[in-house]
């Protein structure tokens, strides 16, 4: 497994460079370009828009783009980001946030939050598992839809795939 996993680190960085890319485009109002050698889901149907592994063997490294029209015409980004920091910190026990602060997403206001905590993961339709997760969430809104963009790893593997994942969020753009 360790060395799937090598391969595919050198696979990325050798296509992070290459016009060798997927771009995703959502029915939602956002485009994000990732490289090829990613797997990924997406269903428009859902509100997590788009899913890409990071990892051949495991479902949690990954970023994802979820959408929530529940926000009225009148909800600010302060808005958006007091339900989810809310549905945060009280969803899960002894979660520990490590970073919030003001940032811009597409270029729009945006509010970032890096937390730690056991969190379960659905590895199969009948497997769910707790483990160790870092997650670093940004999200924006424009036209009554909250927008967020999720990176999402084991805390071990969480600097390993931070620059793949940085260089993949930076690729989305709102219409």
């Amino acid at each position: 497994m360790a060395l799937m996993s090598l391969h595919r680190v050198l696979a990325a960085a050798l296509v992070a460079g290459s016009n060798d890319v997927t771009r995703f485009h959502s029915d939602a109002g956002f485009t994000l370009t990732y490289p090829v050698v990613y797997r990924a889901d997406h269903n428009e149907l859902t509100s997590t828009k788009l899913y890409i592994y990071l990892a051949d063997d495991t479902p949690v490294d990954a970023v994802t783009v979820s959408t929530d029209d529940s926000f009225t015409e009148r909800a600010t980004l302060d808005t958006v980001t007091q339900r989810y920091a809310d549905a945060i910190t009280t969803a899960y026990k002894d979660l520990k946030v490590l970073t919030k602060e003001h940032t811009t997403l597409a270029g729009q206001p945006a509010f970032r939050a890096v937390y730690r905590g056991v969190l379960p993961v659905q590895y199969s339709d009948d497997t769910v598992r707790e483990e160790l997760l870092k997650v670093h969430q940004t999200w924006t809104i424009k036209m009554s839809r909250a927008y967020t963009l999720t990176y999402k790893a084991l805390a071990r593997d969480y600097n390993r795939y931070l620059p793949h994942a940085r260089r993949i969020t930076k690729t989305f753009t709102l219409e």
